[in-house]
């Protein structure tokens, strides 16, 4: 018997507590207690959001995404900052799910493009993303600020 599909929904501040455990998974270990304040700006902010899947009433899954405008397009662009499913409820579809969701919502906001970044160390997700209709780009450079305190640079990704 296959598994229920699961809801995708806009994230809430209630949210909070159970996505520490899942940006961990993404390779972002983050303290539960800074995740509230993270979900108030991007609730806050027009051209952000969050998707979180819930299955078996526990979210197993979240998109974040954040839309801006480029000076050299005339539409703005769509970039997934962040796509996470649940070890125990990967190949189940929740990962597409999530990504459809965030594509509707760039497409209503009339973007040109959806863009992600995805580490090497990341084996699966390149054919995820290649076989939902993505084509690879290379090179992506970083630059961390020195005036950042050191908690927030954390990795160059």
């Amino acid at each position: 018997m296959s598994k229920p599909r699961a809801l995708i929904r806009p994230a809430t501040i209630a949210d909070s507590e159970p996505i520490a455990p899942l940006l961990a998974q993404l390779g972002y270990p983050t303290d539960p207690e800074e995740i509230p304040a993270r979900m108030r700006r991007l609730a806050e902010a027009p051209d952000a959001g969050v998707f979180v899947a819930e299955a078996a009433g526990r979210l197993v899954g979240l998109a974040a995404f954040q839309i801006f405008e480029l000076i050299y397009r005339p539409r703005p662009q769509c970039r997934l900052t962040a796509l996470v499913v649940d070890r125990d409820h990967r190949r189940q579809a929740v990962g597409t799910a999530l990504l459809e969701a965030v594509e509707r919502c760039a497409r209503e906001r009339d973007c040109f493009r959806l863009e992600l970044t995805t580490r090497p160390q990341r084996p699966d997700a390149l054919p995820f993303y290649v076989a939902l209709g993505f084509a690879e780009r290379p090179h992506r450079l970083v630059k961390l600020l020195a005036d950042c305190p050191p908690r927030s640079r954390g990795m160059l990704d």
